[in-house]
């Protein structure tokens, strides 16, 4: 509060506050405060001084600091912005900013004593104006004040530190045009950029660059192509010579803030044009990496910190602008060597960053022996490392690497937290059904999510294994032993169970000389009170398919036709019906095999549900043609889950033939 320490009533009243012995006494004091100022604002018989108005508006602030509402005050403070003495002045401004927002309908008042601070040949006056509109303007202010900003950026007379102010200032009122909307155009504003970028100050560079930055990001960077070159040699400035003042050099690094923003501004600009341009970038690119290299076990946390945050951009932009392929090299043993470091957040970024590069298929090969540290981050403490662990490890797997990934992520799926377990199930389904070396071990991997994780398994993964299994009749017997096995280990999940239905339903006659039918049966009907109706009715299918596929079993068709009796007089619909009807049918099973329940057809090729569920997760596009291809011939038969109608067709005689 610059000139507020002179005024005797603002001394008092906060002297005042200090001496409360409560929070009771304190509001009693505010309350009084501020009647005694509305009073004051009110009384149209004296008109207040100009002294008087600011020391009323500094008491409103202090009030409005200490957490109590103001809600009155804002125009005597629009009042203080036009005045001509620099105290009175500020406090307008300052007054503004805190205690109104940019749709405040006050702010009109403010607009033409705004652009004659801005006009006037007092930097002062200049910079509060800027300072004011860079932090609270909206659209209307931007489209009252913009030429006037404008002209001060171009300004050669005036200092470099109000330029600075005017394009931060320039960028708030770009964003808060409408879209559709622009400001400047690329044409003629494009020039007065480049001529920015030649500038010496670095204050002034950095937010001319911040500026650049905003424009790429709201538009592109069509139309500023000749400001590439700039960036170069700005950056090569940096980096090379470090042509900076001790003002801007932060632990021996020239002005890494800005060393960063120019990196993260060339992302937006495509790979440059000529051999000489390609070679420069590389040049600093690569002595980006041999800084990072040499910064030693006693640097301080804070150059560490800055060294980094120009070398994750200069990552980023190899991965933008698709460098060559020794800095992408570079770049995984760089990043490599951060996911053994302590500090979190570093490794957060490597790992965030190996992911992206993982995806370039030069590069995935060198990320391989990194597998055990990263399948070690997966049992992080920090949940963000353990998440981006997981994407990484999805993303690098390939044919080779695909058995270990998938076998150690089961295993991690019980140790897991619960808001990852379901990503984690999908991904796992995903890289076991596009790697999996033979149906049997893909069947495995199935069974055991949903034995250990059943509750976060949705109904894509059961649908798309089933279809595996009646499309390849060599694994149909063993997936019958798998999932009878598993029912014995005591598993009793929702999605363990409609696949149990399934699976024993259908194919659960291939064993019936390791596991009779009855105990087939009992395994199944033993959690058949606590399922849900839905499931309860792919139960009663499967008793009627176990019952045709052996009619002789006396004490089976016993048990059988009990329960259909039993549920016949349901009171669900859906459950009496169907009972109802295969209570008929099991009287006469030669001709319900005959005629209506018969063998479930091969499935037709569809797209993979799974991929388009994991992108909804992950609120990415996934392209449904890049749907899993797989090593064996069965996958290629079958090329996504039935989406709907599968449980229709495993229930009842009308849809089972």
């Amino acid at each position: 509060m610059a000139k507020a320490g002179s005024i005797r009533g603002l001394q008092v009243f906060i002297g005042d506050i200090r001496a409360c012995q409560n929070k009771e006494q304190e509001t009693k004091r505010v309350d009084k405060e501020l009647a005694k100022i509305r009073a004051k604002f009110g009384d149209e018989k004296k008109t207040l001084t100009a002294y008087d108005r600011k020391k009323y508006v500094w008491k409103l602030l202090y009030i409005y600091m200490l957490g109590y509402d103001v809600e009155f005050g804002h125009k005597q403070a629009c009042d203080l912005i036009p005045s001509q003495k620099y105290s009175e002045k500020q406090v307008g401004y300052m007054a503004c900013s805190i205690l109104m927002n940019e749709k405040d309908e006050f702010l009109r008042l403010a607009i033409n004593g705004i652009h004659n601070d801005l006009v006037s040949r007092n930097e002062a006056f200049q910079s509060l104006a800027l300072t004011f509109v860079g932090n609270i303007a909206g659209s209307e202010m931007a489209e009252a004040l913009t030429p006037d900003v404008l002209k001060l950026l171009q300004s050669g007379t005036v200092r470099s530190v109000v330029r600075k102010k005017a394009a931060l200032c320039l960028l708030r009122l770009m964003r808060k045009t409408a879209a559709d909307q622009q400001l400047v155009s690329a044409d003629t504003f494009a020039p007065i950029m480049s001529q920015l970028l030649e500038e010496r100050d670095l204050g002034l560079l950095l937010g001319a660059v911040t500026l650049l930055l905003g424009i790429c990001v709201r538009t592109t960077s069509a139309g500023y192509e000749q400001c590439q070159g700039k960036l170069l040699r700005l950056l090569e400035r940096l980096v090379y010579l470090r042509e900076v003042t001790a003002d801007y050099t932060y632990y021996g690094i020239a002005s890494p803030w800005l060393q960063a923003k120019v990196l993260r501004t060339l992302q937006y600009f495509p790979s440059p044009e000529g051999t000489a341009a390609q070679r420069q970038l590389h040049d600093v690119l690569v002595a980006i990496f041999n800084s990072c290299a040499e910064t030693g076990k006693s640097s301080t946390v804070n150059k560490t910190n800055a060294q980094h945050a120009i070398l994750f951009e200069a990552i980023s932009l190899i991965l933008a602008l698709d460098c060559s392929k020794d800095l992408l090299a570079s770049s995984v043993t760089t990043l490599g060597r951060f996911l053994s470091v302590k500090e979190p957040n570093i490794r957060y970024l490597a790992l965030e960053n190996l992911t992206r590069l993982a995806l370039v298929p030069e590069v995935l090969e060198s990320i391989t022996p990194h597998q055990g540290t990263i399948l070690g981050n997966l049992k992080d403490p920090d949940v963000s490392i353990r998440r981006r662990a997981l994407d990484l490890l999805f993303t690098m797997c390939d044919g080779g690497s695909a058995v270990e990934v998938v076998e150690e992520l089961v295993k991690y799926l019980t140790v897991a937290d619960f808001g990852m377990r379901e990503e984690l199930v999908l991904k796992i389904c995903i890289l076991a059904e596009k790697f999996a070396p033979n149906v049997q071990w893909y069947v495995d991997v199935v069974l055991a999510l949903l034995e250990r994780a059943g509750d976060f398994c949705n109904d894509d993964i059961w649908h798309r294994v089933v279809q595996l299994i009646t499309n390849n009749e060599g694994s149909q017997a063993y997936a019958a032993s798998q999932v009878v096995e598993v029912l014995g280990r005591g598993a009793s999940h929702e999605a363990l169970m409609c696949m149990a239905a399934y699976v024993i339903g259908e194919y659960g006659r291939l064993i019936k000389s390791q596991v009779p039918t009855l105990d087939q049966f009992r395994l199944l009907h033993e959690r058949f009170p606590t399922l849900s109706s839905t499931t309860k009715g792919l139960l009663l299918t499967a008793y009627l398919k176990m019952l045709l596929s052996d009619p002789g079993n006396e004490a089976l068709k016993s048990e059988v036709t009990d329960v259909f009796s039993r549920y016949s007089r349901q009171l669900d619909p859906e459950l009496q019906q169907r009972s109802a009807e295969y209570l008929v049918l099991a009287q006469n099973p030669s001709s319900a095999a005959a005629s209506y329940v018969l063998p479930m057809p091969k499935w037709e090729g569809r797209e993979s549900a799974l991929l388009k569920r994991l992108a909804a997760t992950e609120g990415a596009d996934v392209d449904a043609a890049e749907a899993p291809a797989a090593n064996d011939e069965a996958f290629a038969a079958v090329t996504g889950p039935a989406v709907a109608g599968l449980s229709a067709a495993l229930g009842g005689t009308r849809a089972a033939a």
